[in-house]
């Protein structure tokens, strides 16, 4: 018979090792600063400080905050921005805000 010690440490393992795979599989699904987010699925997904999927002409992107050029990728400038948050239970707008992100230009 397997005794109750035993048991607790194979729970401890168990979990331990789905935290390290749903870490290393966020890592693997991040997309990085400049890439298309454009599918709804991967509006969470981009990293970086502050990052954030934002919408523009250029298409959907991901991006990150900023107070300088030097912060942004090459291809990319540090720019005042509106953002808009809305609400997850009915769609509506519940804040807008400025804010300063890498765009793309």
């Amino acid at each position: 018979m397997i005794s109750t010690k035993t048991k607790l440490i194979a729970v401890a393992i168990f979990v331990a090792l789905l935290s390290i795979a749903g870490i290393v599989a966020s890592k693997l699904e991040a997309i990085e600063v400049g890439g298309s987010c454009a599918n709804a699925s991967q509006h969470d997904s981009c990293s970086g400080r502050d990052a954030a999927c934002i919408s523009s002409d250029a298409g959907d992107y991901c991006s990150i905050s900023c107070t300088a050029n030097n912060e942004c990728p090459g291809n990319m400038k540090c720019q005042d921005i509106q953002s808009e948050t809305y609400s997850a239970k009915d769609g509506s707008k519940t804040k807008t805000e400025h804010v300063k992100m890498c765009v793309k230009s």
